[in-house]
């Protein structure tokens, strides 16, 4: 069995979105030598990855690399080289991937945490109008408004029986609220600024005319 030990010193021109690139056909060298490596790419990216989902992810990345830009190899003898670099490629373009989305949802559990509901959003969970409007929701938005929000269930609780990080589930119950308030102002009469029915402020009077006109 062959041992991987990818350099990284060393960068390729392959990011350029797939099918940019005219489409060559494998050579009988390339295909046994992809044949070869495979095992060894495969465990050194879930050495590297420590997840069987991501590496089989990097390795179709890999492969379609190696099929769209197999114009680039010029030298039969530079094969494995070759492809080293391509599979360190995808696997770089995959951790850029990873640390932005990481980033991203690293941000919204921050926001999450920090902020405390607005007043509406407080308002609207004692809407008359809110156990008839769930169900009319997204599965997904339902459950986490009910978990989160009706039954006081920790996030962390939530997150782990959904299978969701903590930023994604700060994303979706985010999202949920969103959408539940959305559903309120378009159905009920309830003002979520003051939370009385048929209140006379200036909001609601903006609402209905919006409604009703």
């Amino acid at each position: 069995m062959i041992s991987i030990d990818l350099d990284v010193g060393e960068a390729m021109s392959i990011n350029e979105p797939e099918g940019s690139r005219e489409i060559k056909e494998l050579t009988p060298a390339v295909i046994a030598v992809l044949a070869e490596v495979h095992d060894s790419f495969l465990k050194f990216l879930r050495r590297r990855l420590r997840n069987d989902h991501d590496a089989e992810e990097v390795m179709q990345r890999f492969y379609e690399r190696v099929v769209v830009h197999a114009s680039q190899l010029r030298r039969q003898e530079s094969v494995r080289i070759w492809l080293r670099r391509v599979l360190q490629s995808a696997l770089s373009d995959h951790r850029r991937r990873t640390a932005v989305r990481q980033r991203v949802e690293a941000d919204f559990a921050r926001k999450d945490a920090a902020t405390p509901p607005p007043a509406e959003e407080l308002d609207v969970i004692v809407c008359a109008c809110l156990y008839r409007l769930l169900p009319l929701l997204k599965r997904e938005y339902e459950e986490v408004l009910r978990r989160a929000d009706l039954g006081s269930e920790p996030h962390e609780v939530i997150a782990s029986a959904l299978d969701l990080t903590p930023g994604n589930l700060a994303v979706r119950l985010h999202r949920a609220r969103q959408a539940l308030r959305k559903a309120l102002q378009l159905s009920c009469q309830t003002c979520p600024i003051h939370g009385f029915l048929d209140c006379g402020c200036e909001y609601t009077k903006r609402l209905r005319s919006r409604r009703f006109t």
